[in-house]
């Protein structure tokens, strides 16, 4: 890439925390270009940076201010000294707060999706689309979504599309390790506001008897393994908790047992790729996510419903050679598409893309916007028409009406588990951080009042 007048371009990160997922995909690349003479990075977490982001920051050499959402000054006085500006977003309370109070100086703005966009509370609206100058989808998926479609189409939006990946070279040498049990291993989040709420009746439903489930991750797993020790299924299962090596775990794995909710919101799925380097053939939903991840029949299967994933499992298990077959089509898979040499190509061509845009000032152009916008209302910005039923609330002239709108609310929490969640931009999460909203915190104690015996009736 040819530089401006030989200077570094700073590009500035903006993410609401680093951890987790995300947390690995940029530690992973930000140490893969630490030698690249033409950018220097620095982060801003608009919350927390957990340990390894923090070590990160040390041996790979970029900058990283964390807890910043209490001092917006510093973040605007940053974003008008870089030459690029990358906004890894989600639904999270403290940069919707931040993107809906705060105009920003001129600037290059991206923004980098880490969902896929189709369910709420994870959702694209025509305001977050219009922020940025150029849009990043983490998954060709996203595209497919009404609003995404609409915007590029009809309005000519940029829109680019790359993989979001933490690296794979990890995984790519790996080889099985002889074990006795045919081992289906599920790596990722354990709770149903991301697996399928029927994740332990499904895998129950595999007839071979020499079969296990292996299930790494949390933070639900307590919860999830109590509830395989109430209808006595509970030998089939380990639940490991949170590990920090997923490899030891992989060695084993003969099939990678990956059912998600149908109202997931993940796009590239680490753990999914990283098992697929690993050459373990995926067995997965049809959703919308992993449809673009998985080709049935060619590096993994993909199954229409439950019973299907089962009978799945139960192919792979009966057909040893196909398992081989899926498996090395899974690695050359993952390698075509998830390295990190891949990512980092795709992200200097944007940077290159976007570094002759002038810079102009960024600013909120949704139906609230300013520094006196009460925190319920940015929670109705994240959500776009999906936030009728809270907009109804709010506007309520009388108790018939709110009674009404709060039946809508219950109505919308019925709708997925993801509801229920204490982060995943529900009102929980935004209560958590603007307690002193009487709208969210209403909104919150409904959530843990509606839908629990529902979801719990449909796995009995």
């Amino acid at each position: 890439m040819n530089c401006h007048s030989g200077k570094r371009n700073i590009v500035l990160h903006i993410t609401p925390h680093l951890g987790g997922g995300v947390g690995s995909v940029v530690l992973n690349y930000l140490e893969e270009v630490k030698g690249n003479p033409d950018f220097l990075h620095k982060i801003i977490c608009l919350e927390y940076a957990n340990e390894k982001a923090l070590s990160a920051s040390r041996t790979t050499g970029f900058r990283l201010m964390e807890s910043m959402s209490a001092h917006p000054d510093t973040i605007l006085e940053e974003i008008s000294k870089a030459d690029i500006l990358l906004i890894h977003w989600w639904n999270h309370p403290l940069l919707y707060d931040f993107l809906v109070r705060q105009v920003l100086p001129p600037c290059r703005a991206l923004l980098w999706s880490h969902i896929s966009g189709f369910h709420p509370p994870y959702v694209f609206t025509r305001a977050i689309l219009d922020y940025p100058d150029i849009v990043v989808l983490t998954s060709p998926a996203s595209l497919d979504v009404p609003e995404i479609r609409r915007c590029h189409e009809e309005e000519g939006k940029a829109l680019r599309v790359v993989w979001s990946t933490g690296g794979i070279a990890d995984f790519e040498s790996l080889r099985p390790r002889p074990h006795r049990a045919f081992t289906v291993g599920y790596i990722g989040t354990v709770d149903y506001s991301k697996m399928h709420p029927d994740f332990l009746k499904m895998s129950a439903l595999v007839s071979a008897p020499d079969a296990r489930f292996i299930v790494c991750g949390g933070p639900s797993e307590k919860t999830i393994r109590e509830e395989a020790i109430r209808f006595g299924w509970d030998h089939k299962f380990r639940f490991k908790g949170q590990v920090n090596d997923t490899v030891p775990y992989l060695a084993e794995f003969d099939v990678f047992g990956y059912p998600l909710s149908p109202y997931h919101y993940g796009t590239c799925e680490q753990s999914l790729c990283e098992a697929m380097a690993a050459g373990i053939p995926p067995v997965v939903l049809s959703n919308n996510a992993e449809r673009f991840i998985v080709r049935d029949h060619v590096d993994g299967l993909v199954a229409e419903n439950q019973q299907q994933y089962a009978e799945s499992i139960e192919l792979l298990h009966n057909r040893p050679q196909l398992r081989l077959e899926l498996s090395e089509n899974a690695r050359k898979t993952a390698k075509a598409r998830f390295t990190m040499e891949v990512m980092v190509q795709k992200w200097e061509k944007i940077f290159e893309e976007i570094l002759p845009l002038p810079k102009t000032s960024k600013q909120w152009r949704g139906n609230f916007k300013g520094r006196t916008v009460p925190a319920s209302r940015v929670f109705l910005e994240s959500l776009g028409k999906y936030g009728r039923p809270f907009s109804m609330f709010l506007d309520a002239s009388n108790t018939y009406e709110r009674g009404h709108a709060m039946e809508q609310i219950v109505r919308r929490y019925n709708s997925s588990a993801i509801w229920e969640a204490q982060t995943r931009g529900t009102p929980n999460h935004y209560n958590t951080f603007f307690p002193g909203d009487e709208y969210l915190r209403v909104w919150s104690r409904l959530s843990k009042k509606s839908h629990a015996p529902q979801i719990l009736e449909s796995r009995t």
